[in-house]
């Protein structure tokens, strides 16, 4: 009789152990996964910031500026092409009054953070 009782104690103790084994896999999953979106929004953020900046940029000289590209690094400081984590690139388009630019930011492997419209009266000079 208390051989049978050891066996279930043991039994339940395994079973225990293996709901808690799972429930940790299911919350270390939650952590990861919350630590990648935190990491992806703090990107978005900072892509927008320089994208902002690159179309007041670009309103501020009425449009009259050359196509860009410019370079950050893992913490959104300027950097050289060949050290960039992000790149920011802006492109612009002359409509019949106003010069449009389109305002893309990647990172540096061509993933898609965000992208960016803005315009601007003027006209180029060519």
């Amino acid at each position: 009789m208390n051989r049978s009782k050891s066996t279930l104690q043991l039994i339940e103790q395994i079973i225990v152990i293996a709901v808690f084994a799972v429930c940790a896999a299911v919350c270390v999953n939650i952590i990861a996964t919350s630590y990648l979106m935190t990491a992806r929004a703090v990107d978005t953020r900072n892509a927008l910031s320089v994208a902002e900046t690159a179309a007041e940029g670009f309103k501020a000289v009425g449009g009259n500026m050359d196509d860009v590209r410019l370079f950050f690094d893992e913490d959104w400081l300027p950097a050289e092409a060949d050290e960039a984590a992000f790149v920011l690139e802006l492109t612009r388009t002359q409509g019949e009054l106003v010069i449009f630019a389109d305002i893309r930011v990647t990172r540096a492997d061509g993933e898609y953070l965000l992208s960016l419209q803005t315009a601007a009266r003027g006209f180029l000079h060519e």
